[in-house]
């Protein structure tokens, strides 16, 4: 009973805290401007994000070293390969929202030796 009361008591209080933090940030303004401030972000909150890609970036990242068996005139070789990973970042920006996002994907693996 008594923690169901707290918790109450809590939420009332944090409720009001909100609520007056809200009114503090448009307090200047006017009972008109106040309901088309609040309207507008409340579609701003409904509105889809509008995505447009601002740059792309192509990175080169060092995997791996591994070693690969060749045979040259009968004598077996030990040659090392290096592998490199394309990488490419394109950064996306949203107007409506000012959220950015970012995609990293992996364009390519390069070995430094053709093996099989």
């Amino acid at each position: 009973m008594k923690l169901k009361l707290v918790l109450l008591m809590s939420f009332a209080i944090a409720c009001a805290v909100s609520m007056s933090t809200v009114e503090a940030k448009h307090a200047d303004l006017d009972e008109e401007s106040k309901i088309t401030v609040y309207e507008k972000e409340r579609q701003l909150n409904k509105t889809p994000h509008n995505w447009k890609k601002t740059s792309s970036q192509f990175e080169m990242v060092h995997a791996d070293t591994h070693e690969y068996t060749v045979w040259h005139n009968f004598i077996k070789k030990t040659r090392k390969c290096d592998i490199t990973h394309r990488m490419k970042t394109d950064v996306w920006y949203c107007e409506f929202h000012n959220h950015t996002k970012s995609e990293t994907s992996l364009e390519e693996t390069i070995h430094s030796n053709r093996h099989s």
